[in-house]
C-alpha cells in the first residue's frame, strides 16, 4: 500500500521544462568510417532554403547577402556530428535524407560555415543570434533522426530549454524581399529586369511571381544575378 501511494505521488510530480529536449544521453561514437560522400547533396536546394526563410541571409547572425554566389548551405546539425550520433548505423538512404532535409539546413557566409562553425556542436559553438530558434532546430532534427547528444550537449540544451521564452527565427529586414505570396507582387513580369524592381534577389520556385521561362539554368531560383 505505502508503495501504491509512494508511486501515485511520483506521478504527481509535475515534469521539469528544462529536461525536456527528450534525447538519449550517449558518448558520441564514430561505429563506422565517416565519409562525405555518403551525406552529399544537390547545391539545388539552396533555392528552396531561400524560398523557406524568405530571404538571402543567416539566422545564425541576421547577415544579409546580395546574392547566392555569398553563401554557403549549412547543415544545423553538422553531417559528421550527425554520423557520431548515430547515423554511422544508418543506410546510406537515410544519410542522404538527412544531408539534404530542410529542417537542417540554412545559410552562413562561407567565413562562418568553413572556419568558425565548422562540425562543432551546441556544446562547442552557439550563434549570436537565434540562440533559442537553433536550439529548438537541433531537438527536432535530433529526434527525427533519433541522434543521441553527449553530456555536455544536453547540459547547453536543458540550460537554454529553460530560458527560451520562443523559439521563433528573428529575421532581418532584407528577409522580406523574396517571401512567396505575402509581399502580392505577383507580376506578371515581362522579363527579369522588370521582375527585379521588386524581387532584387530574384525569387523561388513556389513563389506567385516565379516562371520557368525566367529560370534559365533551371534550378528553381529565377532572375538571381
Amino acid at each position: 500500500m505505502r508503495y501504491l501511494i509512494a508511486l501515485f505521488a511520483l506521478l504527481l510530480v509535475p515534469a521539469v521544462y528544462g529536461q525536456g529536449h527528450g534525447l538519449t544521453v550517449s558518448p558520441e561514437n564514430r561505429c563506422g568510417e565517416y565519409n562525405s560522400r555518403d551525406y552529399s547533396y544537390s547545391p539545388t536546394v539552396e533555392a528552396s532554403i531561400i524560398n523557406r526563410q524568405g530571404g538571402i541571409y543567416s539566422p545564425y547572425n541576421l547577415e544579409c547577402f546580395q546574392d547566392r554566389g555569398e553563401t554557403d548551405i549549412e547543415h544545423i546539425v553538422a553531417r559528421s556530428e550527425a554520423h557520431d550520433s548515430g547515423l554511422c548505423a544508418a543506410s546510406v538512404m537515410t544519410r542522404k535524407r538527412f544531408a539534404q532535409d530542410l529542417d537542417n539546413l540554412t545559410l552562413a557566409a562561407p567565413n562562418l560555415n568553413r572556419r568558425i562553425k565548422v562540425a562543432k556542436d551546441v556544446a562547442e559553438w552557439m550563434p549570436t543570434e537565434n540562440k533559442c530558434w537553433y536550439v529548438n532546430a537541433i531537438i527536432k532534427v535530433k529526434r527525427k533522426y533519433g541522434l543521441t547528444v553527449d553530456q555536455r550537449e544536453s547540459d547547453v540544451l536543458n540550460e537554454w530549454l529553460g530560458r527560451c521564452q520562443s523559439f521563433d527565427m528573428v529575421k532581418p529586414r532584407c528577409s522580406t524581399v523574396s517571401t512567396p505570396r505575402r509581399s502580392g507582387k505577383c507580376g506578371p513580369y515581362s522579363n527579369c529586369t522588370a521582375l527585379r524592381r521588386d524581387h532584387p534577389g530574384g525569387v523561388a520556385r513556389g513563389h506567385c511571381a516565379y516562371k520557368s521561362r525566367m529560370d534559365r539554368d533551371k534550378d528553381g531560383w529565377a532572375c538571381e544575378r
